[in-house]
């Protein structure tokens, strides 16, 4: 199937990756056999079919978090920033074998990393939309010692196509706009929405998430489904997902629109197909 796809295509781009927050066995298999076999299957099509340029979609984790409410850029070292969740050193193993592939007779292969990614036109579900659509109500108050990056779908696509057209063989550019806590995040929302945000958050600190992870990890196993978290989540608490975007707005002329706008978009996307979504 991935040949046939392949056939007579100039460029390729690979967006599909398989996305858990569980840690165990099954998930690792998973997400190694989707992430990373599923790649080198694909780059191995593209060459028997000559396709001159693969865009791999990766992730900002796959950079690391700072330790520090400070920036990564691409230059990151993985060995200082890294983390052990089998979600991000799978995106990771995946990008690195795919930019190990550029060369002799082989596509030419550009990777990008997104950060968290919200927007309209969701039919899905996005975690970052969900999050988002928390925060309009009134009384929204939780907090937690993170970091993160987010980024508009629109302007992810923006630089997937950038990134196709102007893009360097064997470099990666991060894709992210704004870098916020949570706390931020949701007094940006209160803005859009017309809310007075609260005052005072309550925030769930690692001691409080741990025995919640444990308890469904527990329950999970006990009913022989794969737990859908692990504790490989709590490394996220303390650390930052910020990242610095220089290399794609200089390489690449991108340029993601205000926070604000994609706000207000994703907010009033929701409001009217909240119904069929």
């Amino acid at each position: 199937a991935l040949q046939t796809a392949c056939n007579g295509v100039d460029t390729v781009l690979h967006l599909h990756f398989e996305i858990t927050l569980g840690g165990d066995s099954s998930a690792r298999k998973a997400l190694h056999e989707e992430n990373v076999q599923g790649t080198r299957n694909l780059l191995d099509a593209a060459a028997r079919a000559r396709v001159s340029r693969v865009v791999i979609s990766s992730s900002a984790l796959a950079v690391g978090l700072h330790h520090e409410a400070d920036t990564l850029d691409e230059s990151a070292d993985w060995e200082q920033y890294a983390f052990s969740l089998p979600y991000a050193e799978s995106r990771r193993d995946a990008e690195q074998m795919a930019l190990s592939q550029t060369g002799l007779n082989l596509p030419e292969v550009v990777v990008v990393s997104p950060s968290f990614t919200l927007g309209p036109h969701d039919w899905i579900g996005a975690p970052a939309n969900r999050l988002v659509m928390a925060m309009t109500k009134p009384k929204f108050c939780l907090t937690a010692p993170i970091g993160f990056g987010v980024l508009d779908v629109r302007d992810y696509a923006d630089g997937v196509i950038r990134a196709a057209k102007h893009g360097r063989p064997g470099q990666r550019y991060l894709l992210s706009s704004d870098n916020l806590t949570p706390h931020q995040l949701a007094h940006e929302v209160a803005k859009v929405v017309g809310n007075e945000p609260a005052k005072s958050f309550f925030s769930l600190r690692g001691w409080i998430v741990y025995p919640l992870v444990v308890l469904v990890e527990l329950l999970s196993k006990l009913r022989g489904k794969s737990s859908p978290v692990t504790r490989d989540i709590l490394e996220l608490w303390g650390r930052y997902a910020w990242y610095d975007t220089s290399l794609a707005r200089n390489e690449l002329g991108w340029k993601p629109r205000p926070l604000q706008e994609t706000l207000r978009d994703t907010i009033e996307w929701h409001k009217q197909n909240s119904a069929r979504n």
